[in-house]
C-alpha cells in the first residue's frame, strides 16, 4: 500500500521539486548579480544554471508522463486532466528564470559600466 502512495504522488513530487529548483535558481541570479565582478563569468554562471534548470524541468516532465499511468485509476484521470497545464507550468517557470537571468546580467553590466 505504501508503494502505491509513492507512485500516486510521484508526478506531484516532480513538480514540487522543480518549483524548489526554480526558486533557488532565481535567488542565485540575484546573488550573482551583486557578487560577480567579471561579466564573462556571470554570463557563464547564468547559462550554466539555466541549462541545469532546464534539465530538471525535462526530468520533472518525464517523471510526470512516465509515472502517470501507474497511479491509481482516479489519480490517472486527475493527472491526465492537468497534463497540458503541467507543461505550461514547467515552461512558465523556466521562462521566469530566463528573464531573471537576463535582468541579472544587465543589472551587473549597468553597475560596472557606470
Amino acid at each position: 500500500m505504501d508503494t502505491l502512495l509513492i507512485i500516486d504522488m510521484l508526478p506531484t513530487y516532480g513538480l514540487l521539486c522543480y518549483l524548489l529548483v526554480s526558486i533557488c535558481v532565481t535567488l542565485a541570479f540575484r546573488w550573482l548579480a551583486h557578487a560577480c565582478e567579471d561579466r564573462r563569468r556571470l554570463r557563464f554562471a547564468v547559462i550554466t544554471l539555466l541549462i541545469g534548470s532546464l534539465s530538471v524541468a525535462l526530468l520533472a516532465g518525464c517523471v510526470y508522463t512516465i509515472a502517470m499511468p501507474y497511479a491509481q485509476p482516479d489519480m490517472v484521470d486527475f493527472y491526465r486532466t492537468y497534463r497540458p497545464a503541467t507543461f505550461v507550468f514547467l515552461t512558465g517557470l523556466f521562462c521566469v528564470q530566463s528573464v531573471f537571468g537576463i535582468i541579472a546580467v544587465q543589472t551587473s553590466l549597468k553597475r560596472h559600466t557606470s
